[in-house]
């Protein structure tokens, strides 16, 4: 029996019923604007020098946070998962800093770098870090015995043996762990702003609120979102074309994230 509608629609139908939703009960508290004054004070608040004040800093300490603590994890991860030595000793830093939110070391940071970008961008490495740590870690510690040692049989040098044969072994996991990690790093930088900062979208949202400008802190929410489905997106299509380069069943990716 055919669907009554295609599946493929339930992703916009479910957001514009929600839209409706809203712009119905919108007006009937001071708290719920409608979409028109939030629209009005995104235009305000999100383009001109708003975006370079505020959404360029935010991006900024997003990227280079979330890259520094990528780039680190997958180095730790691999030697880790290369090293049972290391490994066993390290494992309860490991589990400690992976148990305890990137939020909660905020007053550490703050300490430490002062307030400004150094901060968030150190705290949100902080987040990413441990997640991709114990994903790295687990899919090397997987990879088949076999490869590393056909490897050694024709005498790779060993940062070909990680590039070429460990890392892409063990791919699935760590994609499951960066994918993981932009979204610790995303709620990382929000907080971290509200906490931390004088400019940023994060930043912003609160001064709206204490304001009580509702609909300026709709709009930073409402960005906010936005940036959080744009960037999932964005590293699908980049999961996809890097697991169709590899030839890695797709199916078991989107299991393992």
């Amino acid at each position: 029996m055919e669907p009554a509608f295609a599946p493929d629609l339930v992703p916009v139908l479910v957001p514009a019923l929600l839209v409706a939703i809203y712009q119905l009960i919108s007006g009937s508290s001071p708290y719920l604007p409608g979409i028109g004054e939030i629209a009005a004070a995104s235009r305000q608040m999100w383009t001109g020098a708003g975006f370079s004040a505020n959404v360029v800093p935010s991006l900024t300490n997003l990227a280079v946070g979330y890259l520094a603590g990528l780039v680190l994890g997958l180095a730790v991860g691999v030697a880790l998962g290369r090293a049972v030595v290391l490994r066993e000793l390290l494992a309860p830093v490991i589990a400690f800093g992976l148990n305890l939110p990137g939020v909660a070391m905020l007053p550490v940071f703050l300490i430490a770098f002062g307030i400004g970008p150094r901060m968030q961008q150190g705290v949100i490495a902080f987040a990413v870090f441990f997640v991709v740590v114990i994903n790295t870690t687990a899919g090397v510690r997987n990879t088949d015995p076999l490869l590393v040692d056909m490897a050694r049989v024709y005498r790779l040098p060993r940062w070909r043996r990680i590039c070429q044969v460990i890392l892409p072994a063990a791919s699935v996991s760590v994609l499951a762990g960066a994918r993981v990690g932009l979204s610790a790093a995303l709620l990382v930088m929000v907080v971290g702003e509200m906490v931390g900062a004088s400019n940023g979208i994060g930043a912003q949202t609160l001064l709206a609120q204490q304001n009580f400008d509702y609909a300026q802190m709709w709009a930073g929410i409402v960005l906010l979102a936005a940036l959080g489905i744009v960037l999932n997106l964005g590293f699908l299509a980049a999961e996809r074309r890097l697991t169709h380069r590899l030839r890695l069943p797709a199916a078991n990716l989107q299991e393992t994230s």
